[in-house]
Protein backbone atom coordinates (compact mmCIF):
# COMPACT_ATOMS: atom_id res chain seq x y z
CA UNK A 1 0.00 0.00 0.00
CA UNK A 2 1.08 3.70 -0.47
CA UNK A 3 0.73 5.83 2.35
CA UNK A 4 -0.98 9.07 1.90
CA UNK A 5 -0.83 10.94 5.55
CA UNK A 6 0.04 14.11 7.52
CA UNK A 7 3.75 14.02 7.91
CA UNK A 8 4.56 11.83 10.51
CA UNK A 9 7.55 9.96 11.46
CA UNK A 10 7.74 7.22 14.14
CA UNK A 11 10.50 4.48 14.92
CA UNK A 12 11.33 1.81 17.40
CA UNK A 13 14.67 0.32 18.31
CA UNK A 14 15.08 -2.91 19.98
CA UNK A 15 18.13 -4.26 21.58
CA UNK A 16 18.93 -7.49 23.15
CA UNK A 17 21.20 -8.97 26.02
CA UNK A 18 23.12 -11.86 26.48
CA UNK A 19 24.12 -12.72 30.02
CA UNK A 20 26.88 -14.86 31.34
CA UNK A 21 26.35 -17.97 33.13
CA UNK A 22 26.48 -17.89 37.06
CA UNK A 23 28.99 -20.58 37.16
CA UNK A 24 31.76 -18.64 34.67
CA UNK A 25 34.42 -17.35 37.18
CA UNK A 26 35.66 -14.12 35.63
CA UNK A 27 38.36 -12.13 37.45
CA UNK A 28 37.42 -9.22 39.09
CA UNK A 29 38.89 -5.93 36.19
CA UNK A 30 41.42 -3.54 37.01
CA UNK A 31 39.95 -0.46 37.00
CA UNK A 32 41.42 2.03 34.80
CA UNK A 33 42.99 5.51 36.12
CA UNK A 34 40.65 8.15 35.87
CA UNK A 35 41.02 10.86 33.31
CA UNK A 36 42.53 14.02 34.51
CA UNK A 37 38.87 16.32 34.88
CA UNK A 38 39.64 20.02 33.15
CA UNK A 39 40.05 22.60 34.62
CA UNK A 40 37.31 25.20 34.78
CA UNK A 41 39.41 28.41 33.82
CA UNK A 42 35.89 30.58 32.89
CA UNK A 43 34.72 29.61 36.52
CA UNK A 44 38.24 30.40 38.08
CA UNK A 45 38.88 33.20 36.58
CA UNK A 46 35.79 34.77 34.55
CA UNK A 47 37.54 38.01 33.91
CA UNK A 48 40.27 36.40 32.06
CA UNK A 49 39.20 33.24 30.52
CA UNK A 50 35.93 33.61 27.80
CA UNK A 51 35.44 30.72 25.29
CA UNK A 52 33.11 32.87 22.76
CA UNK A 53 35.41 35.94 22.71
CA UNK A 54 39.07 35.38 24.13
CA UNK A 55 41.46 37.94 24.21
CA UNK A 56 45.58 37.29 24.17
CA UNK A 57 46.68 35.70 27.46
CA UNK A 58 49.59 36.89 29.41
CA UNK A 59 52.80 35.38 28.73
CA UNK A 60 54.00 32.93 31.69
CA UNK A 61 49.88 32.93 32.68
CA UNK A 62 50.28 29.19 33.87
CA UNK A 63 52.58 29.68 36.51
CA UNK A 64 50.26 32.47 37.95
CA UNK A 65 47.55 29.64 37.71
CA UNK A 66 49.80 27.04 39.50
CA UNK A 67 50.85 29.29 42.09
CA UNK A 68 47.13 29.41 42.76
CA UNK A 69 47.65 25.30 43.79
CA UNK A 70 46.42 24.16 40.84
CA UNK A 71 47.96 20.97 39.23
CA UNK A 72 50.46 21.52 36.12
CA UNK A 73 49.45 18.85 33.81
CA UNK A 74 45.36 19.91 34.39
CA UNK A 75 46.79 23.87 33.95
CA UNK A 76 49.04 23.22 30.94
CA UNK A 77 46.44 20.96 29.41
CA UNK A 78 43.47 23.46 29.97
CA UNK A 79 46.00 26.11 28.28
CA UNK A 80 46.87 24.13 25.13
CA UNK A 81 42.52 23.93 24.61
CA UNK A 82 41.84 27.14 25.56
CA UNK A 83 44.65 28.51 23.01
CA UNK A 84 45.04 26.05 20.39
CA UNK A 85 41.10 27.54 18.99
CA UNK A 86 40.67 29.60 15.53
CA UNK A 87 38.66 31.95 18.07
CA UNK A 88 42.11 31.89 20.40
CA UNK A 89 44.10 32.57 16.98
CA UNK A 90 41.97 35.66 15.43
CA UNK A 91 42.48 37.39 18.84
CA UNK A 92 46.48 37.18 18.15
CA UNK A 93 46.61 40.23 16.34
CA UNK A 94 49.92 42.64 16.34
CA UNK A 95 49.08 45.32 19.31
CA UNK A 96 46.48 43.59 21.06
CA UNK A 97 46.56 43.82 24.61
CA UNK A 98 47.55 40.98 26.72
CA UNK A 99 45.71 40.16 29.70
CA UNK A 100 46.33 38.60 33.62
CA UNK A 101 43.91 36.79 35.55
CA UNK A 102 42.63 39.48 36.52
CA UNK A 103 41.43 40.88 33.26
CA UNK A 104 43.92 43.75 33.68
CA UNK A 105 46.41 44.63 30.98
CA UNK A 106 49.86 42.54 30.75
CA UNK A 107 51.16 43.07 27.68
CA UNK A 108 51.36 43.41 23.93
CA UNK A 109 51.09 40.94 21.26
CA UNK A 110 54.19 41.36 19.01
CA UNK A 111 54.70 40.45 15.66
CA UNK A 112 56.58 37.84 16.64
CA UNK A 113 54.04 36.22 18.86
CA UNK A 114 51.69 36.04 15.86
CA UNK A 115 53.95 34.52 13.61
CA UNK A 116 54.64 32.01 16.58
CA UNK A 117 50.49 31.33 16.76
CA UNK A 118 50.12 31.08 13.35
CA UNK A 119 52.95 28.19 13.01
CA UNK A 120 51.50 26.31 16.73
CA UNK A 121 47.85 26.67 14.23
CA UNK A 122 49.25 25.17 11.32
CA UNK A 123 50.91 22.13 13.47
CA UNK A 124 48.07 21.55 15.16
CA UNK A 125 45.88 21.49 11.84
CA UNK A 126 48.70 18.83 10.10
CA UNK A 127 48.46 17.02 13.18
CA UNK A 128 44.68 16.49 13.37
CA UNK A 129 44.42 15.76 9.66
CA UNK A 130 47.54 12.91 9.60
CA UNK A 131 45.56 11.49 12.33
CA UNK A 132 42.89 10.88 10.05
CA UNK A 133 43.03 7.66 7.45
CA UNK A 134 42.15 9.41 3.60
CA UNK A 135 38.38 9.15 2.33
CA UNK A 136 39.07 6.51 -0.09
CA UNK A 137 40.61 3.94 2.54
CA UNK A 138 38.98 0.79 2.13
CA UNK A 139 36.84 -1.02 4.59
CA UNK A 140 38.05 -4.51 5.12
CA UNK A 141 35.40 -6.78 4.10
CA UNK A 142 34.97 -8.44 7.77
CA UNK A 143 33.46 -5.04 8.90
CA UNK A 144 31.00 -4.96 6.25
CA UNK A 145 27.65 -5.93 7.38
CA UNK A 146 24.25 -7.14 4.89
CA UNK A 147 21.69 -4.57 4.02
CA UNK A 148 18.68 -3.71 1.09
CA UNK A 149 18.86 -0.82 -0.48
CA UNK A 150 15.06 0.88 -0.32
CA UNK A 151 14.12 4.13 -2.43
CA UNK A 152 11.44 6.17 -0.78
CA UNK A 153 9.77 9.10 -2.87
CA UNK A 154 7.48 11.65 -1.26
CA UNK A 155 5.06 14.32 -3.31
CA UNK A 156 2.10 16.24 -2.58
CA UNK A 157 0.83 17.19 -5.93
CA UNK A 158 -1.30 15.12 -8.22
CA UNK A 159 1.32 14.21 -10.88
CA UNK A 160 0.12 13.40 -14.58
CA UNK A 161 -1.06 9.72 -15.14
CA UNK A 162 -1.01 6.77 -17.57
CA UNK A 163 -3.54 4.25 -17.91
CA UNK A 164 -2.02 0.64 -17.06
CA UNK A 165 -3.86 -2.45 -16.67
CA UNK A 166 -5.01 -2.52 -13.37
CA UNK A 167 -3.79 0.61 -11.86
CA UNK A 168 -1.68 3.72 -13.03
CA UNK A 169 1.77 4.69 -14.52
CA UNK A 170 3.03 8.39 -12.54
CA UNK A 171 5.84 9.45 -12.95
CA UNK A 172 7.81 11.94 -10.60
CA UNK A 173 11.06 14.48 -11.02
CA UNK A 174 13.27 14.44 -7.82
CA UNK A 175 16.93 16.57 -7.84
CA UNK A 176 18.89 13.20 -9.03
CA UNK A 177 15.99 11.49 -11.77
CA UNK A 178 12.92 10.76 -12.26
CA UNK A 179 11.39 8.11 -10.54
CA UNK A 180 8.39 6.01 -12.60
CA UNK A 181 5.86 3.81 -9.86
CA UNK A 182 2.95 1.51 -11.29
CA UNK A 183 0.26 2.03 -8.56
CA UNK A 184 -2.79 -0.25 -8.60
CA UNK A 185 -6.57 0.57 -8.55
CA UNK A 186 -6.53 0.72 -4.75
CA UNK A 187 -3.18 2.47 -4.04
CA UNK A 188 -4.76 5.26 -6.70
CA UNK A 189 -7.86 5.38 -5.02
CA UNK A 190 -6.43 5.86 -1.93
CA UNK A 191 -4.67 9.21 -3.14
CA UNK A 192 -7.72 10.24 -4.87
CA UNK A 193 -9.71 10.04 -1.76
CA UNK A 194 -6.54 11.93 0.37
CA UNK A 195 -6.77 14.99 -2.43
CA UNK A 196 -10.81 15.29 -1.56
CA UNK A 197 -10.01 14.89 1.92
CA UNK A 198 -7.21 16.72 3.30
CA UNK A 199 -6.27 20.46 1.46
CA UNK A 200 -2.44 19.46 2.41
CA UNK A 201 -1.57 16.00 1.69
CA UNK A 202 2.01 14.14 1.38
CA UNK A 203 2.39 10.80 -0.54
CA UNK A 204 5.05 8.20 0.18
CA UNK A 205 5.97 5.80 -2.20
CA UNK A 206 8.63 2.97 -1.08
CA UNK A 207 10.63 0.52 -2.93
CA UNK A 208 13.61 -1.69 -3.61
Amino acid sequence: MMPVMPDTHSSQNSSSLQELSPSQELSPPQEPSPPLERLPLEELYPSCFDWSKPKPLKIGIHNDIIADGHDRARVRRALGAYCDRLNYHRAMKVGAIRIDLNGQPAGAVTEQDVKLARMSLQKHSKSASAAMPPSDTPIPRENLVPGRLEVSVKFSELPETQPIPNGMKIGIPTQDAVVWADLNSASWHQLEQAINTWPRWLAIISGS
